[in-house]
Parts: structure tokens; sequence; C-alpha cells
């Protein structure tokens, strides 16, 4: 039989792609504070939060494919602390770095408008990854989204129980309460939010909400039961998740039907074949996507120094507040190459070497095919025949 392109590259381009796109709507989204887009554009581009909600239900489908096997037989401790050691490799060396300087331009060049609380009671839950649970406000002011995903990594076993495991019937009564969950969170009560100050339903992001956590967990969750069933979405479907996305866009209140486009999309590019896979597999396009975890460290700094601190001290650019905007998504792109080659990919690949040695000499380790720091492909789980094996490279998938 003929290797997909999927399987032939180890990798789903598409969906490396999509995470590309997806990192650059918000870095518009956060331009909005300081730069108004022209009418119809600006209420579009103020609906960029749900990008968040794409990452979350990516990262699921992602996890479920790559890690999902790990704990097909049950709970295995050493399973497990492959598992988080590996995830700590690909997310954290990063993260550390851009909180300590975050922190360091703080009282330096950022100012408190940038950072409210103190930033040595913020530092330690900061660089643990565990603000988001409601220790602090994140001294990188997008990375409570990478918080609350690291609560999703230390739950992953009991997801897998409900996605992936047992009865095909019983992982969708599971996705049904998930999604009935996160309309609550949607729409329920202002405690889940902490603020009246929303942009739309999904849009939670306060370190001290109990909605953002849920938001997080849960559409984690949806992309975990999407990976189970991927099957049954055709890849021409894509155009169709495509269109009707960028429709519902405009219409702030759609932010639950989109959660669910978003999977459905996700879902028909796992062949990575099809005109919407070549199209997010395009160079450009998937350059961004292997960038976009620098990206989305590096934009808000980028952002507020250049329409906020360089006018301070007198340094503003020159030309129309546009002409700052393409600067800084241009300067955030360049950093975000030059802090992938130069930091993340290398700390990783260093870290991953160590884990490597260290669990290798650990023989009750029982792990899937291949040794995983290779990111191995696991077969599918549960009821549904696959289309093909699904190979994916979570370095690169994974923000």
């Amino acid at each position: 039989m003929t290797a997909t392109p999927a399987a032939r590259s180890s990798e789903i381009r598409a969906l490396t792609g999509l995470r590309g796109v997806a990192a650059l709507f918000v870095v518009l989204y956060h331009a909005t504070g300081y730069f108004r887009f022209p009418d119809p554009w600006q209420h579009y581009v103020r609906h960029g939060y749900i990008s968040v909600d794409l990452f979350f239900v990516l990262s699921g489908f992602v996890m479920a494919m790559t890690y999902g096997k790990l704990f097909d037989t049950g709970f295995q401790w050493a399973n497990f602390r492959k598992f988080i050691l590996m995830r700590v490799a690909r997310v954290w060396p990063l993260f550390a770095l851009m909180t300590l300087i975050t922190a360091a331009l703080i009282p330096t060049v950022l100012g408190e408008r940038y950072y409210y609380e103190d930033v040595w009671h913020g530092l330690l839950p900061n660089l643990t990854m565990t603000q988001a649970w409601g220790l602090a406000n994140s001294i990188v002011r997008p990375s409570w989204s990478i918080s609350t995903e690291w609560a999703a990594y230390l739950v992953f076993p009991l997801l897998v129980i409900g996605a992936l495991k047992g009865s095909w019937q019983r992982a969708l009564v599971w996705a049904a309460l998930a999604v009935g969950l996160l309309a609550l969170v949607a729409h329920g009560p202002l405690w889940f939010g902490q603020t009246v100050r929303r942009s739309g339903p999904l849009d939670i992001a306060a370190s001290y909400a109990s909605g953002t956590m849920l938001r997080c967990l849960l559409s984690f969750f949806v992309g975990m039961v999407a990976y189970r069933f991927r099957a049954v979405v055709p890849t021409r479907t894509a155009i169709l998740f495509v269109v009707v996305s960028l429709l519902l866009i405009a219409w702030r209140p759609s932010d639950l039907i989109l959660v669910g486009l978003f999977a459905g999309l996700i879902m028909a590019l796992s062949d990575d074949e099809g005109p919407v896979a070549k199209a997010l597999s395009w160079r450009p396009v998937y350059l961004s996507g292997v960038w976009s975890y620098a990206i989305y460290l590096i934009h808000d700094v980028v952002l507020f120094g250049i329409f906020r601190t360089l006018p301070k001290f007198g340094l503003a650019l020159p030309g129309e507040r546009v002409h700052w905007l393409w600067a800084a998504i241009g300067v955030t792109v360049a950093l975000g190459a030059l802090a992938h080659y130069g930091f993340e990919k290398p700390s990783r690949d260093v870290l991953r070497r160590l884990i490597g040695r260290w669990t290798a000499r650990k023989p009750e380790l029982h792990a899937v095919t291949g040794d995983l720091s290779a990111e191995p492909a696991p077969t599918t789980t549960g009821p549904v025949t696959p289309r093909a094996e699904l190979p994916v490279s979570a370095a690169k998938s994974l923000r």
C-alpha cells in the first residue's frame, strides 16, 4: 500500500501550519490593544482570542495521537514520568527564559503598566508554570495558557480513560458532558471569568478565574476525542470547516460552535491531504507554525515595547501607527525564528537526550514503539478504523 504524505514525512505539516496561522491571529488580537483596525476588521480581529481554544483542541489531538498508547494498559508511573519529562523538555526552557527576561524588563523598561503585581511574588509560580492555577498573574502575559495546559498534561492519564478507552458510546457521552460544562463556563456565572469585560463567551484568561483552567481542560479533552473519531470526517470537508469558521469568527457569540468546527477541521486535516492541507503546508505558513511557540511567548512584549515603551523614551517609530504594527509583527517573527533555532530547539534536544539516557537505565519502563524522544506515532485507539497511520512530530505541532 502506498504511504500517505503524512506517513512519508513523519509529520502532519498542515497541523503545524495551522498552529502558525493561529499564533499570528493571536498577535493581531493583542495588537488591538494598541492599534484600531479599520471597520469591519476591528470587530473580526477582536475575536482572535478564540485562536487559543484552537491551540487547546489541537494540543489534545496531538497528545492523544503521540502519547495515548502510553496508557493503553492503565497508569504506569514510569510511563507517566517519561511523558511529563518529555513535555517539560518541550515547553519549559523557552518559557522559563522568557519569564526571566520579562521579569527583568518590568522594573527597568516595561513598568507597572505591563505587570501590576509584585514580580518577586509571581516569579516562583511562573517558573513552575503554575501561575494560572490561582497563584499569580502571568509575567509573560499570554503564558497563562501554557500554565493551564501544563495542568492538562498532569491529568492526561485520566483524560485518556474518558477519551480513548472503553466503548465509543462512552467517549461520546464524556465529550457531550465536556461541551455542556464548557457552555456553562462560557455563558454561566460571571465568577467563572472573574471579569465583566470579556470580548466574548470564552474570553477568559484571568489567573484567578476558575473558568480559565476549565476552558483549557475541556477544549483539550474535545481534541482528544476528536483524535479517536478522526476517521469519520472526510478530508474533503476541510474547506467547509474553514469557510464556516471564517464566517462565524465575525459573530462573537459563536465560540462554542467554533470549538466544534476546530475539532472537525483538525480531523479533516489529519491525513495531510487536500487543498487546505496544501495551503497550510506552504513553506512560509509551515515555518510560522514551527516558530509558533516562540512567536506566542515573544509577541506581547514586542507589541508593548514598540507601542508603549519606545514613545515613553522619545524613540517612537516614524510614520503611521500601522507601520508600527507591521514593524512589531516583523520583529516578533524574526525574534521567534531566532529563539526557536538559537535556544528552543537546542535546549529541547539536549534535555530529551538526557531524559532518554536516564529512562533507558530504568527497565521497568513500558514504552510505546520506538523512543519517545522521536515522537512515535501511536496506532488508533478505539473502534474507528483509521484512514492511515498518522505519525506526527509533536515537537513541531505543539505550542
